[in-house]
């Protein structure tokens, strides 16, 4: 197994191109400079998290007695919630827009980017080569990707505008909720097999 096949593979799991327009909607509330800034911010989070699985994450996991279905059961719920939060967008009160909170960490860095899916994927290929130096590696390669992709998707508000947005966001809520069942859904089927 190459350091570019392992890349490819973590870029394509991390999914930053599908990811982009959620992470668009998730800080569209900010300017321009301030969404480039939170969305560089959680691409190193990310990165910061994919490294962590890789050096202590198995055995932080077995110590905490954390098992890989309880990540993604505990990621699709909590990105369920998001997903609702964009298709209901809760109404402004008294007159006043409802104050935009920057998202940290979560949702954007965990569980869009360095999800469950990463999670096992880089713990799969630790094992598959037995050489931590090629995964860090590929890691590095497939972060300079992602980070590139989810920086620059802060000009689609540009493109679109604010309205375009706003359909965007919820259309995107749709896909969160799909991707969070599907999250949750594999999950459950981990669980199962446990106890099988």
């Amino acid at each position: 197994m190459s350091i570019w096949q392992i890349a490819f593979a973590l870029f394509f799991v991390a999914n930053p191109i599908g990811n982009a327009p959620a992470c668009v909607s998730i800080v569209k509330d900010f300017d321009f400079k301030r969404q480039r800034v939170i969305l560089f911010r959680e691409s190193i989070f990310s990165f910061i998290l994919a490294l962590f699985y890789l050096f202590v994450g198995e055995k932080f996991f077995q110590l905490i007695q954390i098992k890989p279905y309880a990540i993604s059961l505990a990621g699709g719920t909590v990105l369920l919630l998001i997903a609702l939060g964009m298709i209901f967008p809760p109404k402004a009160t008294n007159g006043k827009d409802r104050v935009a909170q920057e998202p940290f960490i979560v949702p954007i860095a965990i569980p869009l980017i360095s999800g469950g899916g990463v999670l096992s994927t880089i713990m799969y290929y630790s094992a598959e080569t037995q050489n931590t130096f090629t995964v860090l590696t590929a890691i590095i390669i497939a972060w300079i990707g992602v980070t590139a992709v989810i920086t620059s998707s802060a000009y689609l508000q540009k493109i679109l505008g604010k309205r375009g947005l706003i359909a965007l966001e919820q259309l995107m809520g749709m896909i969160l909720a799909m991707i969070s069942t599907e999250i949750f859904v594999k999950g459950f089927t981990m669980f199962i097999k446990e106890f099988h």
